[in-house]
């Protein structure tokens, strides 16, 4: 039982943060400019995510939406966005049931509202190392 508490709690924990970029700055041994590219290419990956997102909704196709979520995992994952990384679990479970586009764009909604403030944790959290 008291494994199930412990669990709960650093669950809740890394809900409250937006974002933590403290592993990131490990692996690229504090090279600052490697991690500003990295920021950069999981902005641009979620531009994308949304544009192509917002053209499958429209077409009804599940299966692209699913994979664009997946391809911004892994970014997302890096910076321990762990809110974002729900919503993306949230969006590809509904990409495996029909006619859930609604739900899926109520996801994102979501998740454009927190990204943006996930954004301003990253760019603070940057700025702190550049400080």
């Amino acid at each position: 039982m008291m494994s199930r508490i412990n669990l709960f709690s650093v669950k809740k924990e890394q809900n409250t943060k937006k974002a933590d970029i403290s592993k990131l700055v490990n692996e690229c041994l504090g090279d600052k400019e490697y991690l500003n590219e990295i920021v950069v290419l999981l902005n641009d990956n979620i531009e994308e995510f949304y544009d192509t997102t917002e053209v499958c909704i429209k077409a009804k196709d599940r299966f692209s939406i699913s994979r664009g979520a997946h391809k911004i995992k892994n970014g997302l994952e890096m910076v321990q966005a762990h809110v974002l990384l729900h919503y993306v679990d949230l969006i590809q479970k509904e990409c495996q049931h029909l006619d859930t586009f609604w739900k899926i764009q109520d996801i994102l909604k979501k998740f454009k509202i927190e990204y943006k403030l996930v954004q301003d944790t990253l760019l603070d959290q940057i700025n702190e190392l550049n400080d």
